[in-house]
């Protein structure tokens, strides 16, 4: 098991492998200079890019050291993405694909260009491979490529103050126009290659958004499973190599939108194909036959499978799920008949990262839990015993005293659901005091941070820390919309967008208040990105409720936010385009709703942010100075949509706890 980790506690990332039989750990000196990217193979080498030409490096796994033992390119470009297929190289150079076979001394055929109108308009993807043929066989392998044509993109500008002259970096946002090719790569004489390329077309003129490729175990049909633009239709396609034929096993649609988990559709055998779905209103995985027959559950109730991992040879797969509670999440396996189910793992937290070893043995994961960043477990497959690998937590964190929070539930006041959140309450807890209340909101949309494992907010949860420490409680919802309740609660934002994540932290504001722990005169809310949304619909919709509130990065109008991610706003609120979906734009954007902010409001925003556009907040602030309403800038020059510099994220924590301290403590 190959992994990098930062032992030192220096923010650099060194390379380790972890022999699981021996039970012994190396850590490799140094492997920025040795080779930039790298491919372990089947047989022990490693296919890898050293100063920017690729090499074979033989028996890696024993030497530990890169190689030059043999070159396989010379040219006066870089090359990378390596991928590695028996005696097949597959790499990148100026944007275009190359191949070329190698045996054990050199290369063994001519350098073959796959691609090659690679532009600022075009790009490629290899989606699928067949592994290696036969030698009997007349083909060498087969290669599934997705070729995008960008041209209609929109393009926008990033302008960068931050130098002595203004700079303009330009990207494109849009729906590109895509092709499917297979690409049969044949013998043409003793050194020689050649490409036969075919273009796979689903049967219909619809535009699908392709997610998962494979090829059978036998490589004789490719499945596809696809899904329109919008979200609202999904369906499975099997592609015949022989007779070229489409043909359509499964199809499935939603009323609102489909959110894809971290399990793969793919085949399972020569006949049968793994997927999940909510068709049953929670994530769950099903089996089909290649023909469209023998549709079964595997696993699934009322609860949510993120991830998983397939043994086809032992019809094993294995499967992280919230079964038990929504707010922590096990290892279970069961048979691809959905029987004998078991659970694996019982430490509370989360795991993620499934991976199987190459014989089927072990399981490796990382697990956490809400003070404990991940670490590296296994599950020993044969006796169901388990063993934490890794221990690369700072001591300098574990000495910290973080603040676990409280889990509580609630119920909506509007529809009666049932909301999971965290509260954090200062150690030196009074309960005979009313505190006063700060609301952190979560972003993404569909994202969990109620959950028993380390946050994917972890700034957050060090930031709520140290509020809590400043005599705040902090109040963290897993709002409508977020992930880990099924599709119901995560549909109910379908093009209402900001009511019901508000309607939520109010319902959990007045629990809070019923139990006596908060002032609720002073309550105030932030959040970055999706968080800062929620944070500008809470100040301008329910002023009489948030008294103050901290926006980072916040969308403020989704309409402006289509033309920068379009995957996102066709899904909840439609093509923006066709005019009777502007009225679900109008309604779920804060800046419709300006008017109606009463208290203090701090706008924070990284000027090189493109994701949510700088944009967003230059004309929420512009809006705002025409409305005559108070409120507070603090823009940064230097800094993306995820902040990168740790000057950047230390002066916005501060302002916002300031922020609070001012219009909180003494409002």
């Amino acid at each position: 098991m190959y992994y990098y980790a930062d032992d030192d506690h220096n923010g650099s990332l060194s390379l380790f492998d972890y022999n699981y039989l021996t039970d012994e750990t190396f850590k490799y000196s140094d492997t920025g200079s040795d080779a930039s990217e790298y491919v372990i193979m089947k047989n022990g080498n490693a296919l890898s890019v050293i100063e920017g030409e690729v090499y074979i490096s033989r028996d890696f796994v024993n030497s530990r050291t890169f190689t030059k033992d043999i070159q396989l390119t010379s040219s006066e470009k870089y090359e990378y993405s390596p991928v590695a297929i028996d005696d097949i190289a597959i790499y990148r150079r100026g944007g275009n694909y190359f191949l070329i076979r190698f045996d054990s001394t050199k290369a063994v055929s001519n350098e073959l260009q796959l691609t090659n109108d690679e532009s600022d308009s075009i790009s490629y993807q290899l989606i699928a491979n067949s592994g290696t043929y036969p030698e009997n066989s007349r083909t060498l392998i087969s290669l599934m490529f997705a070729r995008y044509d960008n041209s209609a993109k929109n393009e926008y500008i990033i302008p960068d103050y931050s130098g002595e002259f203004v700079k303009a970096e330009r990207r494109k946002r849009g729906i590109s126009k895509v092709k499917y090719f297979e690409y049969a790569i044949r013998y043409a004489g003793k050194d020689s290659l050649l490409q036969i390329i075919t273009e796979f077309k689903y049967p219909d003129s619809v535009r699908y958004s392709t997610n998962y490729v494979s090829y059978s175990p036998d490589a004789k049909e490719i499945l596809l499973d696809a899904e329109t633009l919008d979200r609202h239709n999904r369906k499975l396609f099997i592609y015949d190599n022989n007779t070229r034929l489409v043909k359509e096993i499964y199809s499935e649609s939603d009323t609102a939108w489909f959110e894809r988990h971290s399990n793969t559709t793919s085949f399972i055998s020569n006949d049968e194909i793994l997927f999940e779905s909510e068709i049953s209103g929670y994530n769950s995985l099903y089996r089909i036959n290649k023909d469209g027959s023998g549709f079964a559950i595997i696993a699934g109730g009322e609860y949510t499978i993120l991830e998983s991992v397939v043994d086809r040879t032992k019809r094993k797969v294995y499967f992280s799920a919230n079964k038990e509670h929504p707010y922590e999440y096990f290892i279970y396996e069961t048979d691809l008949d959905g029987n004998s189910f078991k659970q694996l793992t019982s430490e509370s937290g989360d795991v993620q990262d499934l991976r199987l070893s190459g014989d089927g043995r072990y399981l490796f994961y990382t697990h956490s839990y809400i003070n404990k960043p991940n670490e590296l477990y296994y599950v020993n497959l044969e006796d169901y015993t388990g063993k934490q690998v890794t221990s690369t937590i700072s001591p300098k964190f574990l000495q910290v005293e973080w603040n676990v929070p409280e889990l509580i539930n609630f119920n909506s006041e509007e529809d009666g659901a049932l909301i999971y959140a965290f509260v954090y309450k200062p150690q030196n807890y009074n309960p005979k005091k009313k505190y006063p209340l700060i609301c952190f909101a979560h972003g993404s949309g569909y994202l969990q941070n109620v959950t028993y494992g380390f946050s994917p907010y972890g700034d957050n949860f060090l930031v709520n820390t140290f509020l809590t420490s400043q005599g705040f409680i902090v109040l963290d919802v897993d709002f409508r919309g977020s992930l880990g309740y099924g599709r119901e609660f995560r549909n109910k934002t379908y093009r209402n967008m900001g009511y019901w994540e508000v309607s939520d932290y109010i319902s959990g504001i007045n629990y809070l208040n019923s139990l006596g722990h908060i002032d609720k005169e002073r309550v105030g809310i932030y959040g970055g990105s999706y968080g800062g949304f929620i944070t500008l619909m809470s100040m301008f919709r329910r002023g009489d409720v948030f008294k103050c509130g901290a926006a980072l990065r916040a969308v403020s109008d989704w309409g402006n936010y289509f033309y920068s991610n379009r995957w996102y706003t066709l899904a909840r609120l439609g093509d923006y385009n066709n005019e009777e979906n502007k009225e679900y734009y109008r309604i779920s954007s804060p800046i419709t709703y300006a008017e109606g902010l009463q208290g203090p409001l701090l706008l924070l925003h990284g000027m090189l942010d493109d994701n949510v556009y700088f944009q967003q907040s230059a004309q929420l602030t512009q809006k705002l100075i025409e409305l005559h309403k108070d409120f507070e800038v603090m823009y940064y020059p230097k800094e993306n949509h995820g902040f990168r510099l740790q000057s950047s994220w230390l002066d916005q924590y501060k302002r916002i706890w300031k922020f609070f301290e001012k219009n909180l403590k003494n409002p």
